[in-house]
């Protein structure tokens, strides 16, 4: 029978860590331990996860930071401290069902091929109420190019690849830890994970995640998406700027792999994202020499990956007019 660890992070979370707590007590397959590391909280977070320790009967083990890490590398530390056969990275804010661990324990030893699994969610409000599905669609567009949640087959077969909706096998850590920066955990896994086993999701879902405007993803303070309204066209080309670093070191890290399908294809898709918005970025930088790329991009389709294809075009332009006075 295969050992579970959960990888639980902390920081500042005494508003939600309880009911998180508490539905891992409620677990029908209870973990063999819950490792905690805890990213210099101030608040009760400490106490509350002290607690709770003294209450269930498995191993947890809690781990104060003694300077704050970040969640990417305090999540690195957190899993690499976990002796279990499988994984679960847990956030401190949301709710896991009754059969999350079982259910997903059971798909790795059906599977034995497979080294990543992820489960399917609801999505609730900070007072625990259910939110709309509406977020699912921007998970699949709002970041274009800095992982393979977002190459169009994968997004279909894996929608929405969160941390905190996936295990991993021991073995398969091993081979992919420890990360590089930028890279936060979870998208490491899931862009690099293929080159050494097969993932598999279940469309089950098994917990409900939590979005709140102190989230630490993107999407968490991103307020506008929880009111239904689709902001991609308006954040794509930022999400471009910010992720250069990252596109940057992803062509390093599959330079490294061998070669396969996988490698080819997300190559591809690179390439061409990279196409696409590096030309966004000077319409808007360099509107009085390169206006006509917009028209270029409106033309061959380019914008027509976006859900809003015609206000991406008018977006791009108005800033690139803006850019103009903004110089002068």
């Amino acid at each position: 029978m295969s050992r579970i660890s959960i990888a639980l992070c902390t920081y500042n979370g005494e508003k939600f860590l309880r009911e998180q707590l508490e539905s891992f007590s409620a677990q029908t397959r209870l973990p063999d331990e819950v490792m905690v590391g805890d990213d210099c909280s101030t608040d009760r977070t400490v106490g509350i996860l002290e607690e709770w320790a003294k209450t269930v009967p498995f191993r947890v083990e809690i781990v104060r930071n003694p300077q704050n890490l970040g969640y990417e590398k305090n999540f690195e530390q957190t899993m690499l401290r976990c002796t279990g056969d499988v994984i679960f990275p847990s956030d401190q804010d949301d709710v896991w069902l009754p059969e999350k661990l079982e259910t997903m324990v059971r798909a790795f030893d059906e599977n034995p091929d497979v080294g990543v699994v992820y489960c399917g969610r609801t999505l609730i409000d900070q007072d625990g109420n259910p939110l709309s599905e509406r977020v699912t669609e921007l998970f699949k567009i709002y970041h274009p190019v800095d992982s393979s949640y977002f190459l169009a087959d994968w997004a279909d077969e894996h929608p929405d690849c969160a941390g905190c909706m996936s295990a991993l096998r021991r073995s398969v850590m091993e081979k992919l830890f420890p990360f590089p920066k930028p890279w936060a955990h979870d998208t490491w896994v899931f862009t690099m994970a293929p080159f050494c086993t097969k993932l598999k999701t279940l469309r089950v879902p098994l917990m409900r995640f939590r979005r709140h405007t102190t989230n630490a993803s993107a999407l968490g303070k991103e307020p506008d998406w929880a009111n239904g309204r689709n902001v991609y066209y308006l954040t794509s080309v930022g999400q471009f700027r910010y992720h250069t670093p990252l596109r940057e070191d992803l062509r390093k890290q599959f330079a490294n792999q061998p070669d396969c399908e996988y490698k080819t294809r997300y190559l591809r898709y690179l390439d061409a994202q990279e196409r696409h918005f590096g030309r966004r970025v000077k319409v808007q930088d360099h509107f009085m020499t390169h206006f006509w790329l917009a028209f270029w991009e409106l033309l061959r389709g380019g914008y027509c990956q976006h859900q809003q294809p015609i206000r991406s075009f008018l977006f791009d332009v108005k800033e690139g007019l803006l850019n103009i006075f903004k110089k002068h």
